[in-house]
């Protein structure tokens, strides 16, 4: 039986704490939930495998956040997992250790599930929130130019997996392998959709994307994602396959330019900073050709828990 104090709860906040760059960003995400508009019921469920001095200062100036330690080793979905298992809100949120939500992120949550009581899942759009040099500009639209305001609004499989709110009850569907598998973006949302469940994108959940990288660590970043994506696309046994989608992965540089440039054009709050960016998204769509048939041709290895 939940005490008093559980069922006061209406929104668990999931955090995974992985940066190795940028790392105090958390502190501005913490100050932000802390400071919602209306001042809703929550609790923060920080997971951390980095467990340092920013760690220290989480436990002494926000106290009431539940922090779950994890190895270093720990790979990203599954401190969500482990993070969502101890969750007691009507809803669980998930975003970023770099990710900075407005003072309504919560009330617009629950203004979206108000108006659309159907959904199992609502995620929003991702505004860049450094934009100080173009090489932020290109860190941000290599990753999160799809997901830019404006985003259509109405019922989506595709939500950004930074910016999401689930009904806790779906988590007593799945299966925990399904969550520690892979990004939710690619393993829980599809399931979810195959399931019948509707997931709705709202635009008015907005979101700031705030880590500022270096130009090393984003294409190392770059690299381990692609290599993750491709190495468990195919069983280890299927060498032919695997094989000639590495071949075909040279193609992947060009396409990616031209989709991107197709894409975001249409987005007014992107579309100035396209010619600034260009120089460094045609460096990470190289990486990101290279990281694909490197994770074809040898697999993922430990690429997922490299990724933050």
């Amino acid at each position: 039986m939940q005490n008093e104090k559980d069922r006061d709860v209406t929104y668990s906040v999931v955090i995974g704490r992985v940066s190795t760059e940028d790392d105090e960003r958390i502190l501005e995400t913490l100050e932000s939930l802390y400071n919602q508009d209306e001042a809703p019921s929550l609790e923060v469920l920080l997971a951390d495998r980095i467990s340092d001095h920013v760690s220290q200062r989480i436990h002494s100036e926000y106290p009431d956040v539940t922090i779950i330690e994890c190895p270093s080793t720990t790979d990203l979905p599954t401190m969500r997992t482990l993070a969502t298992k101890q969750a007691t809100g009507d809803f669980v949120l998930v975003t970023e250790d770099h990710c900075v939500p407005p003072r309504d992120w919560l009330k617009q949550f629950a203004r979206a599930f108000a108006e659309h009581p159907e959904a199992s899942a609502i995620g929003g759009s991702v505004v860049n929130g450094v934009t100080d040099t173009a090489l932020d500009w290109a860190t941000f639209l290599c990753e999160y130019a799809p997901m830019s305001p404006p985003i259509e609004s109405g019922p989506n499989p595709n939500l950004a997996g930074m910016n999401v709110a689930y009904r806790r009850e779906i988590f007593e569907e799945v299966d925990e392998q399904i969550l520690t598998s892979g990004f939710w973006e690619t393993t829980l949302h599809p399931l979810l959709h195959k399931q019948g469940h509707i997931l709705v994108a709202d635009d008015k959940v907005r979101i700031f994307h705030c880590k500022k990288f270096s130009l090393g660590l984003f294409l190392r970043q770059r690299f381990v994602y692609s290599r993750y994506y491709a190495g468990i696309r195919f069983a280890s046994g299927q060498k032919a396959k695997r094989l000639t989608y590495a071949m075909a992965s040279v193609v992947l540089p060009p396409l990616l330019t031209f989709r991107f440039f197709q894409n975001a054009r249409h987005k007014a709050s992107v579309r100035s900073h396209l010619a600034e960016a260009a120089p460094y998204l045609m460096l990470f769509y190289l990486v990101w050709g290279v990281g694909e048939a490197w994770g074809y041709l040898f697999g993922p290895r430990d690429a997922l828990q490299e990724i933050e």
